[in-house]
């Protein structure tokens, strides 16, 4: 049985990912476009359904921990081994992409932080079916619900944005700066002076008389 003292813990962790769920939802349909997109289609799926899934861990195991007599330690088992499955099905789909695409490196970070958050909690369910009442357990799958929100945020960033924000790109745009898009050309390509006009004004024709 989970100590008296966790339940508060557990409580909020189950309001927050039920929030940060609903507004997953409102970050996936911000540019469904990139759903489509052949250069963005991969990893705009796998920023998406690895939020999903680490929101749906967080939740699952905080409200199962509310539920009187439960068994935690099997939770923790059989969601974590959903992860893992999760995981390998990216690795497969991401070995596959990036034989097309040398650059498509990104959902390979994905998959070692649900392997991170998959073994610690295996770790505490196996520890919990044999002492429901492990305190150490118990602060380990804490520790693992905090890592799941703080993963599933900094997805769901990406998907609003379209932009790494992992700290090694965040080390690089602080210290390269951040590579803006060209302004693009108007319609008849011309430059624009700088009182706005495009061009010097016409002369008069050749051969006209003064």
């Amino acid at each position: 049985m989970i100590p008296e003292e966790y339940h508060e813990f557990f409580a909020a962790a189950a309001s927050t990912a039920g929030a940060l769920i609903g507004l997953l939802f409102v970050a996936i349909t911000v540019a469904p476009e990139r759903a489509r997109q052949a250069e963005t289609r991969m990893e705009f799926r796998v920023r998406a359904s690895a939020a999903l899934l680490v929101f749906s861990n967080a939740l699952s195991l905080a409200l199962a921990a509310l539920v009187p007599g439960v068994s935690l330690g099997w939770w923790c088992v059989v969601s974590s081994v959903g992860i893992l499955m999760f995981a390998f099905a990216t690795t497969r789909s991401g070995i596959t992409e990036a034989r097309a695409r040398p650059d498509a490196w990104q959902p390979f970070l994905v998959i070692v932080g649900l392997l991170a958050i998959a073994g610690f909690e295996i770790w505490a369910g196996v520890q919990l079916i044999h002492n429901e009442s492990d305190r150490d357990a118990i602060q380990i799958l804490n520790y693992v619900i905090i890592a799941d929100l703080l993963m599933g945020i900094a997805r769901a960033w990406q998907l609003a944005s379209m932009r790494e924000t992992g700290l090694l790109n965040s080390l690089k745009v602080l210290t390269l700066g951040e590579n803006l898009p060209d302004e693009p050309e108007d319609d008849s390509g011309a430059a624009t002076d700088a009182d706005g006009s495009d061009g010097p004004p016409p002369g008069p024709a050749a051969g006209a008389a003064p």
